[in-house]
């Protein structure tokens, strides 16, 4: 049984359809949701998750945001999110990299959240890219 799922970025929406499935990681851990499932409102973390529609996964690198899970729909409303074909592997290498240096590098002038955040972009966006 299938149910509908809106994902909403800064951009708009992103994706609206019916799916079997969602895979996503909360704060809390990684949690599926079906059709039916109990209410739930919760923090995305930065991480890889996946769509089950017509019997096809799709991966994705959810950059952290919120969810909203009624009985018959789940909304997203994530900061970004990328599908792992459209992932450009080297440019996450490098943005991996980067960040490791800067964290490294305990600079007064480096903003360490900043770097810590962009890390954990870079390594969703790998962990996705290696689901494909």
């Amino acid at each position: 049984m299938d149910f509908s799922l809106e994902i909403i970025t800064p951009k708009g929406i992103y994706l609206q359809e019916k799916v079997t499935s969602l895979t996503v990681k909360l704060t809390s851990g990684y949690r599926t949701f079906l059709a039916g499932h109990a209410p739930l409102i919760g923090s995305l973390d930065y991480a890889p998750g996946h769509i089950l529609k017509d019997g096809k996964v799709e991966y994705y690198a959810i950059l952290g945001g919120a969810i909203n899970v009624t009985k018959d729909k789940v909304i997203v409303i994530c900061n970004a999110i990328e599908n792992a074909k459209d992932i450009d592997v080297s440019r996450a290498t490098e943005s991996k990299e980067r960040a490791e240096e800067r964290i490294k590098a305990k600079d007064s002038n480096v903003d360490i959240k900043r770097a810590r955040l962009a890390l954990a972009r870079a390594l969703a966006r790998l962990k996705t890219a290696e689901s494909k």
